[in-house]
């Protein structure tokens, strides 16, 4: 419910973009692999779907929404219930936090 109310308010990220272009091509490999039987689709096969491991595996953060929330949690101090947050304030809180990560990293880097 959360991600879909997601995706009505901020759309798709280039990460799912980057995701659902790689199970595209690996549906079609083995809808090729299924049509002409042919081994060489095979092989091509196990490469798209190691491709859709990698993106599986480094999605960025790395972390599921459960996840976030504990980190979020213990900035803004106290604990966020997955099911009374809604998804505005979800994604308010994250990019403030990497707003303030940001420009706190920024300044110990500088110096």
């Amino acid at each position: 419910m959360i991600y879909s109310e997601y995706i009505d308010t901020y759309g798709l990220t280039k990460y799912y973009k980057k995701m659902l272009d790689q199970k595209k091509k690996l549906a079609l490999a083995q809808l090729e692999s299924v049509i002409t039987g042919d081994k060489f689709t095979e092989t091509m096969i196990k490469i798209e779907t190691e491709k859709l491991n990698d993106i599986l595996n480094s999605n960025g953060t790395g972390l599921s929404i459960e996840q976030s929330l504990v980190h979020l949690s213990k900035w803004i101090g106290y604990f966020i219930k997955t099911k009374e947050i809604s998804v505005k304030e979800f994604f308010d809180l994250t990019k403030e936090f990497e707003r303030v990560n940001k420009t706190e990293y920024g300044k110990k880097d500088r110096k």
